[in-house]
């Protein structure tokens, strides 16, 4: 799966290094960054919003063949799949990983989705992940649902610290 941080192609590179050309769920603005067979927020105002408008940036630049995934249940006719076992805290990223996992991907792999601070891939400015509150919320919803932490495990930043990477386990954070 795809997050929108700076180290998202450099992630996905490595990835597909390691396990080869796999489908992407794009989370966020992802959207904007690469072909995805699933987009996926926890904001599903901001697949049509202006100034965000995912749906139209991943059919723009990447084409159709893609479907709409949302945490919980809603209204929003642009949705395709709503999923009641994806909420929780940890972003949509962590949503995202819960709708994979629901999809039967195992494991998943968590590209640009450090959970640290920084601007967004395309060089676009991080803004609200540049906000310390907002990544410790985002971490202490990661943490308070350690089930979820099996089968998935990340390339980069905290979030491979503590869910280790496609080549190895978990290592300790020094830092807690």
């Amino acid at each position: 799966m795809a997050g929108a941080a700076w180290c998202l192609h450099e992630d996905l590179h490595l990835a597909r290094a390691l396990v080869g050309d796999v489908p992407v769920i794009a989370v966020n603005a992802a959207a904007r960054e690469v072909r995805a067979f699933a987009l996926f927020t926890q904001h599903t105002e901001r697949f049509t919003q202006r100034g965000h408008e995912w749906i139209r940036h991943q059919r723009r630049l990447f084409g159709g063949g893609f479907t709409v995934h949302a945490p919980g249940k809603g209204t929003e006719p642009h949705v395709d799949h709503w999923w009641p076992d994806a909420r929780g805290g940890g972003g949509s990223a962590w949503g995202a990983r819960k709708v994979a996992w629901l999809m039967g991907f195992d494991p998943v792999i968590l590209c640009g989705c450090p959970l640290d601070p920084g601007p967004y891939a395309g060089h676009r400015p991080g803004m609200f992940m540049t906000r310390a509150n907002v990544i410790e919320d985002l971490r202490r919803g990661i943490e308070a649902e350690p089930h979820w932490h099996q089968g998935a495990c990340s390339m980069s930043g905290w979030t491979c610290k503590v869910l280790g990477s496609p080549a190895g386990p978990a290592q300790p954070d020094a830092s807690r």
